[in-house]
C-alpha cells in the first residue's frame, strides 16, 4: 500500500498492548460488518485512517475528522 499521510498529526500516546491492539481490530471488523448488512462498504483509501486507530496512533474520537479530513467533507 501506498504511504499515507494522515490529515490530521496524531497525538503522542503510549504504546498499546498487543491485546489493546487486537480489541481495536475487532471494533474496525465488527464496524465493517454492521455495515455490510446494511449495504455500506468501506472506501479502501480510508484504510489508513482506521489502521492508525488499530496501532493506537488515533483515538476512536479522532476516526471521523480524519476520515472527512482524508474525504474533504466539511
Amino acid at each position: 500500500m501506498d504511504d499515507v499521510t494522515l490529515p490530521i498529526f496524531p497525538r503522542q500516546k503510549p504504546r498499546l498492548t498487543a491485546e489493546e491492539v487486537e480489541q481495536r481490530r475487532d471494533h474496525v471488523r465488527v464496524g465493517d460488518s454492521e455495515n455490510r448488512l446494511e449495504g455500506v462498504f468501506r472506501d479502501p483509501k480510508t484504510d489508513p485512517v482506521f489502521d492508525a486507530y488499530i496501532r493506537g496512533d488515533i483515538e476512536v474520537t479522532d476516526i471521523v475528522p480524519q476520515l472527512k479530513a482524508l474525504l474533504g467533507i466539511r
